[in-house]
């Protein structure tokens, strides 16, 4: 048995609640965001344009969607899991699987950025790259840390 209570890793995993929280809040973030764009809530925001994802646009061309709300949908969850990560941070009987959160949050602002054309498709393997190793080394050096 573990500090938490639990036999294994797997256990923990298997009753993280929190996680589950954060994933509702990440559906429900969604599902607001796309009604926003059918329903032309934000019509009078100053956002940028989608760039990427050209199929969006073939898939909903019937309707009128605002396509500005997809980065505004990805920076959301992006905001919904650094919350997330800092609070398993600072919370040690929610500290777990730290380089994934990492990885998901770069991952999640990436495409909010991308997707307002701040950097061409093609930098999305390198950058994934780059994600991925500042994710393993600070969750490293988190742990380490604690």
């Amino acid at each position: 048995m573990d500090d938490l209570g639990y036999r294994d890793r797997d256990e923990i995993i298997a009753n993280d609640r929190f996680a589950t929280v954060i994933w509702a809040l990440m559906l429900i973030w969604m599902g607001i965001a796309i009604l926003a764009g059918f329903q032309h809530w934000v019509a009078d925001w100053r956002l940028p344009d989608l760039v990427w994802f050209p199929f969006l646009r073939s898939w909903l061309a019937s309707y009128a969607f605002d396509f500005r709300v997809i980065p505004l949908l990805l920076l959301g969850n992006a905001a919904i899991l650094t919350v997330e990560l800092l609070l398993r941070i600072f919370i040690k009987k929610l500290r777990h699987n730290l380089t994934m959160l990492f990885l998901y949050v770069f991952v999640f602002l990436g495409l909010a950025a991308g997707s307002c054309g701040m950097f061409a498709p093609i930098m999305v393997i390198p950058g994934f790259f780059v994600a991925l190793g500042a994710s393993i080394l600070l969750s490293a050096i988190l742990q380490r840390l604690h």
